[in-house]
């Protein structure tokens, strides 16, 4: 009996692979640049399952590609906005991803671009290596404590709300701004309107899942209500912050520094001029890059996978009401 056509999209974790050879006919698209359009649709046909990642855009188009056979697309990663979920719904395909597991790594990672831009690390590290470090100067580069800062989250789900702890626990003040009311809070005040945490926040990070509605959510109007002293950080998505408007607050002044791990498009064009700004940093979507994350997220997607072989629903499936199997 021939086993099963899955599809993975990017060159990923051998011993997971492993695990999906004893089960699959398995293809790894093994290249240096995410599968073309053209491509994906070649390598899916008569797949049973596509392992994706956040560049591929899954949509009905690839879906057709797979045919009827194509039960689960697995991501990831926790967004899954790079598939067609609506369109998932009506092939009856299951769509899953890994929540929880990189709730701390991210957090972290967002709190560290924050101690980074208050401490001015990235411009002390250009002084050094562009010989301005003549001698030792009382006021050169001097940077602010974070525990005298407000810190302002946008999306306090599990990460939002872990480095709402993290802040709080390191002296911040921290408010959020959220739809819902979270179930834990670690003392953070919640605010009514994004214009007035702006308003408030020495820091704002940004923490939402990218939908239309969140799409430019930071734009010209909300970076102009920010303090003149601000950073803005973001590892929630791209295209949730306008990257034309942050380039210019951040050099005109109306805001004072931003720190990018994502970014639309992504990757950035190099001929941006945001990338010649000395009060930027700018990272390559690295926020859940740990050995041990990455890793537990590929074993989530192989393990939602092989769920979905047995004709089961995988456990993080995020259309199960839509699903009839």
């Amino acid at each position: 009996m021939n086993k099963p056509k899955v599809v993975v999209t990017r060159t990923q974790f051998e011993n997971e692979m492993e695990r999906l050879r004893a089960v699959s006919d398995l293809v790894v698209i093994d290249s240096p640049n995410p599968p073309s359009k053209e491509e994906l649709k070649e390598k899916i046909s008569g797949a049973t399952a596509l392992f994706a990642h956040i560049n591929d855009s899954v949509n009905g188009e690839i879906m057709d590609a797979a045919g009827p056979s194509l039960k689960v697309i697995a991501e990831f990663g926790v967004g899954y906005d790079n598939i067609d979920v609506e369109a998932a719904n009506e092939r009856d395909i299951a769509v899953a991803n890994t929540p929880g597991v990189l709730t701390e790594t991210t957090a972290s990672f967002a709190f560290t671009l924050m101690q980074s831009a208050a401490r001015r690390i990235a411009e002390g590290d250009r002084f050094v290596r562009n010989g301005k470090w003549a001698h030792f100067e009382p006021l050169d580069l001097l940077g602010y404590d974070l525990s005298s800062s407000v810190l302002g989250i946008i999306g306090f789900g599990r990460i939002g709300s872990y480095l709402g702890k993290i802040a709080s626990d390191n002296g911040m003040k921290v408010l959020y701004y959220n739809r819902s009311t979270p179930q834990e809070t670690y003392g953070a005040e919640r605010i009514d309107s994004i214009e007035d945490l702006l308003e408030r926040s020495d820091v704002v990070s940004l923490h939402c899942p990218y939908t239309p509605e969140t799409k430019n959510l930071i734009s010209k109007n909300q970076l102009k209500i920010m303090k003149k002293t601000s950073t803005l950080i973001n590892t929630a998505r791209g295209p949730i912050v306008n990257l034309d408007d942050v380039y210019h607050s951040l050099s005109t002044g109306e805001i004072a520094y931003a720190a990018l791990d994502v970014t639309d498009p992504e990757p950035i064009n190099m001929d941006h001029p945001i990338l010649k700004l000395e009060n930027l940093t700018i990272l390559p979507h690295i926020a859940s890059a740990t050995v041990e994350t990455r890793k537990k997220m590929s074993q989530m997607t192989v393990d939602n996978i092989i769920e979905g072989l047995q004709n089961k629903l995988p456990t993080y499936c995020v259309n199960s009401e839509n699903i009839n199997w």
